[in-house]
């Protein structure tokens, strides 16, 4: 019943996609309109996710999964009746601090609900379900919009709410009742402009060329969430809104640079490859789509499998194993890709790689929450949620810079004029602009195989949880146990 609430919210970050033309058409809104729909909830959502679990923990997860709950489907229900561009673009950053509120609550009702034995089947299940849903937003959204309306991928949200707000208020125990303490303002708002800074650059820096601008609001980001550090390590001894106690758990470090790279690999992946596939092998988009599924159907169906993997081999082993897989399913995918391959060679890199991310989420999770206290499992989950997506935007960041060195702004691939002057190409051209975007493409690849490498020398760092050690939901206080920490 949980994850129905964290399925919507993950299901809505790739569904919106299906409905732009309809968006522009309907509203006869612009493509910055459009794609500011679409960005809104992503900024939304990856600013307020570490607020969101430390209000977890203070007021009790199952409290502030109903209220994000509630918030999401009421933002919903309101961006299906926009009647303008200005009405859904903030209705859809409402959307996104709903999701975010939700989000972050799965992870500590897990760890309190479930013996530590139990988790990497449960960390499974709803590595699944995340995977299922990122693959089934643009079929989802497609089948909708054709069917029905593009209003209705936002619609169709009510009915699976409420029966989520049903079943989770009927049948799900709070774990935790919360510590109902204040956080300060000022901690607030500077976490939330730093990282909403920080977001905004990266989301909106390919789309306005890196100005000297966007860099100007990055540092700013950046200079802010400094100064949130300095006030946060002067709240330590009282209630900060992120404990440092957590960064003193070795396990918890390495899960936020592991989560960074897998981030960086899952969403640096499918734009070059989407490139490729219409641009060099020439298949429409919905073809190219069903190329790309074969990448998470494979996710999604070692995903299910991972928890009793890891109860045989053991986190460190399942989890080093899925990196290395999806870094060798990356690096075949590079070889794989010339301007003159047959797309049936990437279909067994692809499923390599999906199997690698498949039985990687499960155990990175695992892992990294066996020495949080209980008692911060909230901002715990929501710290590494937002790493995660940091890793993602800086993918997409790195990959669209790539690939504009690689190709060029406006030029001629064969003749190095620009495209308006080059009038219409020639066959030559047109084989040289396949192979210098395949080149990028392998370029892109790489840089991602070197993230994921960095990741699998941090999963070697991990250390053997002891024999003895009393699990993370039944501590004996607020403490990270001495065994656990370095």
């Amino acid at each position: 019943m949980l994850c129905l609430g964290v399925f919507m919210t993950l299901l809505d970050v790739t569904i919106v996609s299906s409905a732009t033309p309809s968006l522009i058409e309907t509203f006869d809104a612009s493509i910055d309109q459009a794609v500011w729909v679409f960005s809104a909830y992503i900024m939304a959502f990856a600013t307020t996710l570490i607020l969101a679990g430390r209000l977890g923990d203070l007021h009790g997860p199952r409290r502030m999964y109903l209220i994000g709950l509630t918030v999401f489907v009421t933002a919903s229900v309101l961006c299906g009746a926009a009647q303008a561009p200005w009405q859904l673009i903030p209705l859809r950053v409402l959307q996104g601090v709903g999701g975010a509120l939700l989000v972050p609550q799965l992870m500590p009702m897990i760890t309190t609900l479930f013996p530590p034995q139990k988790w990497g089947a449960a960390f499974g299940f709803t590595g699944a379900l995340s995977g299922l849903a990122v693959l089934a937003g643009p079929l989802v959204g497609g089948f909708l919009v054709t069917g029905a309306s593009w209003r209705w991928i936002f619609y169709v949200n009510l009915p699976i709410g409420l029966l989520t707000f049903f079943l989770v208020l009927r049948f799900l125990p709070d774990p935790r009742p919360g510590l109902r303490q204040p956080l300060g303002i000022g901690s607030v708002l500077l976490l939330l402009s730093g990282v909403g800074a920080v977001v905004f650059g990266l989301v909106e820096g390919e789309r306005l060329h890196w100005s000297a601008t966007v860099w100007a609001i990055i540092v700013v980001g950046l200079v802010l969430l400094a100064a949130f550090f300095a006030d946060q390590r002067r709240r330590q001894s009282g209630v900060p809104l992120v404990p440092f106690v957590l960064f003193r758990a070795r396990s918890f470090t390495l899960m936020n640079l592991i989560a960074v790279t897998v981030g960086f690999g899952v969403v640096g992946a499918f734009l070059p490859l989407t490139l490729y596939l219409q641009s060099v092998q020439g298949l429409s988009a919905a073809r190219a789509g069903l190329v790309i599924a074969v990448m998470p159907l494979a996710s999604v169906a070692t995903a299910v499998i991972s928890g009793r993997v890891i109860e045989t081999a053991g986190p460190k082993r399942v989890l080093l194993g899925g990196l290395v897989c999806f870094s060798a399913g990356l690096g075949l995918i590079a070889s794989q890709a010339t301007a003159h391959a047959s797309v049936w060679q990437l279909v067994g890199p692809l499923v390599l790689a999906g199997v690698g991310t498949g039985f990687t989420f499960a155990p990175m999770f695992s892992v990294g929450m066996r020495e949080v206290p209980p008692q911060l499992s909230g901002v715990a989950s929501g710290t590494v949620n937002t790493v995660q997506e940091l890793g993602g935007l800086l993918a997409s960041a790195a990959i669209g810079v790539v690939l504009q060195v690689r190709l060029g702004e406006g030029r001629n691939i064969a003749t190095g004029r620009p495209v308006e002057a080059a009038g219409r190409p020639t066959q030559a051209a047109l084989d040289a602009f396949h192979e210098t975007l395949a080149g990028a493409i392998r370029v892109s690849m790489l840089i991602q195989m070197a993230v994921l490498a960095a990741g699998a020398l941090c999963a070697l760092a991990i250390k053997p949880a002891p024999p003895a050690a009393e699990p993370a939901g039944q501590p004996s206080s607020g403490e990270p146990r001495t065994a656990d920490v370095d």
